[in-house]
């Protein structure tokens, strides 16, 4: 006899010990305390015993591993659909030690570890089995300064997460909005109020206008080249979107041609050096003229200067007289 039958012989060997076979039934040895409820219990329970007797287990087949595996299959497929799927996953990974108890962040500078914990979305858990990091890398890619992220588990409980940023190259205000653009002119976050009380991004040009931050590869560049200008320069001004005018931190206006950016430059620092052009007080060097520079002086140099003429010309005078 197999096992099944073994066990249900042991139930039946059991159900005789309990109703007392070979005794008499419902009677104590006196012949008193007949009870013929307990009898016709006692008898129900004997006939099953010996039904029991003869009865084999059935035996596990293909059938029933394939029912099985319907049923478990089931229950997967119901927890997808109803999303729990990967909960129950982490769970699993809970369980055998495979939390993520080491998560560690790298190249983040612009971006708040609070956003980047967010996006990755680890579950109450924090299990390393139900994590998906693909889509966690997904999120992260979403975020203004990420340009490229790289995400590595390590079990039993390590996530390492590195983050490359894009660089900031300029502040771009069109109208009353200010952005800060990379080196091509793509947006990259807003600058904000908490940025200018801070002096975040101080050190980057200023760009102005419509069209100034896809234009900032065409002059950024070539500015760079001339330090001893760079430091001078307090905004970049496009205009009609063709040209552009330089702002000086002592409000000189340096007007650049449409063309030929590099030779204007060139020129202009060449009489930076030579005449100290920019120490003057003008208010406007034109360069837009390939053959002249037109200069304007500020208001207060005009009324220095006619100020001095007069004076002059009121000192001749005297000298006339005297003569």
């Amino acid at each position: 006899m197999d096992g099944g039958g073994r066990k249900l012989s042991s139930l039946s060997r059991v159900l005789r010990r309990w109703t007392g076979r070979g005794e008499a039934v419902g009677t104590s040895a006196s012949g008193e305390g007949f009870n013929p409820i307990a009898l016709a219990v006692r008898s129900r329970i004997r006939s099953l015993g010996r039904r029991l007797d003869g009865v084999s287990a059935p035996r596990t087949g293909p059938g029933t591993s394939l029912a099985l595996g319907f049923v478990v299959a089931g229950w997967l497929y119901g927890s997808v659909v109803a999303g729990t799927a990967s909960t129950l996953v982490s769970g699993i990974g809970t369980s055998v030690g495979l939390e993520a108890r080491d998560i560690v962040l790298t190249g983040q500078v612009e971006t708040r570890e609070k956003d980047i914990v967010a996006a990755l979305r680890l579950v109450e858990n924090g299990s390393l089995l139900g994590f998906d990091a693909a889509l966690a890398r997904q999120r992260l890619m979403a975020l203004p300064w990420i340009e490229d992220v790289a995400i590595r588990k390590l079990y039993p409980g390590k996530l390492t997460v590195a983050l490359a940023e894009k660089r900031a190259a300029a502040v771009w205000q069109h109208n009353d909005r200010l952005m800060v653009v990379e080196q091509s002119g793509e947006l990259i976050a807003k600058f904000g109020i908490s940025d200018l009380l801070n002096n975040r991004f101080s050190h980057l040009p200023h760009l102005v206008g419509e069209g100034a931050s896809q234009s900032a590869s065409e002059i950024l560049p070539l500015v760079a080249q001339y330090p001893q200008l760079v430091g001078q320069i307090a905004s970049y001004t496009r205009v009609a979107n063709r040209r552009w005018d330089l702002e000086l931190a002592n409000d000189m206006l340096i007007k650049l041609p449409e063309n030929e950016l590099d030779e204007s430059l060139a020129r202009l620092v060449q009489m930076a050096v030579q005449e100290r052009l920019l120490e003057r007080q003008l208010s406007v060097v034109d360069l837009r003229l390939a053959d002249r520079v037109v200069f304007r002086m500020q208001p207060e140099a005009v009324q220095a200067r006619a100020s001095l003429v007069k004076d002059r010309l009121k000192a001749m005078k005297r000298m006339d007289r005297k003569l």
